[in-house]
């Protein structure tokens, strides 16, 4: 039987009824440990548990409370936060191998980011809180270690007109990074060189959207296991994740990937995907 501390570090409990309900039908039942308040945590005995489910933390996200309990060295693996246990195709077992894998992501724009935030997964890949255009995508995908070894150079600054401040734009060799969350060159090379460090060259999930077919027939010939391109065509390429553009139609399909990889809707399971590579179609499309 799953041994379960419950650990409420907010008042956000939207997902709590429901976490622990599909935890007792997975295991046959639980066996609830106690419950602790934000502060006593390092009152209690950790190891006894199996898991601690962290209820309320989707409302600030669990790298706050990764980095409180890794200070403390308390057993950061045990910690799932409850909405997690309620994403299509969560099992334990999944959650468990998908954190130990020290899964890096490509991504063209922020989905690599937005995924892990979802999911509660490390940041290990710099290609977070950007973008950069499809063809300079591809071409840093055909040689991504030889990009990491050049150095950032800023290039302009310019007007992010949904955040109301000027973002560095920057070169890496020939390619162009356009950094829109970030309000300084330096802040930008600090996060990069800290999350560049972070890469697993043994475990990359490679992601990018088109609604163009060549660029999509030049993605699924790069030498990738794991790859996904969202497309918004039909096509019998492996690496195609078709995506119906009228899904949402008060959004450009490059907002509907956004919206996929933020879980609203989830198009595709995504532990299936990041694991294996796998296709899961969640909805109808």
């Amino acid at each position: 039987m799953l041994k379960v501390l419950l650990w409420f570090v907010s008042d956000y409990k939207n997902f709590f009824q429901d976490a622990v309900t599909l935890l007792k039908v997975q295991y046959g039942g639980i066996e609830i440990l106690g419950s602790i308040g934000r502060n006593e945590i390092i009152k209690v005995d950790c190891n006894k548990a199996d898991i601690i489910l962290v209820v309320g933390a989707k409302k600030f996200g669990m790298g706050q409370i990764i980095k409180e309990v890794r200070r403390l060295n308390l057993p950061a693996e045990k910690l799932l936060g409850d909405w997690i246990v309620c994403i299509p195709g969560f099992t334990l077992k999944k959650y468990r191998l998908l954190q130990r894998s020290h899964l890096s992501i490509f991504s063209v724009n922020c989905f690599g980011g937005f995924i892990s935030h979802l999911l509660g997964l490390p940041f290990q890949s710099p290609f977070i809180n950007m973008f950069l255009n499809a063809r300079d995508y591809l071409r840093f995908l055909r040689e991504p270690q030889a990009y990491m070894a050049k150095n950032l150079v800023l290039k302009e600054m310019q007007w992010n007109a949904n955040l109301k401040f000027n973002y560095p734009v920057v070169k890496l060799g020939d390619i162009k990074l356009n950094m829109n969350h970030y309000r300084s060159f330096d802040e930008v090379v600090k996060s990069w060189e800290r999350r560049k460090a972070r890469i697993n060259w043994d475990n990359l999930f490679v992601t990018m959207h088109t609604e163009d077919e060549k660029i999509l027939q030049e993605f699924d010939s790069l030498p990738y296991e794991k790859k996904a391109c969202f497309v918004s065509f039909k096509s019998d390429l492996p690496s195609a994740w078709y995506i119906n553009p009228e899904l949402r139609k008060d959004l450009p399909f490059w907002g509907i990937i956004v919206r996929f990889a933020q879980g609203s809707p989830l198009c595709y399971g995504p532990f299936d995907m990041l694991l294996y590579g796998k296709k899961t179609p969640l909805i109808d499309m």
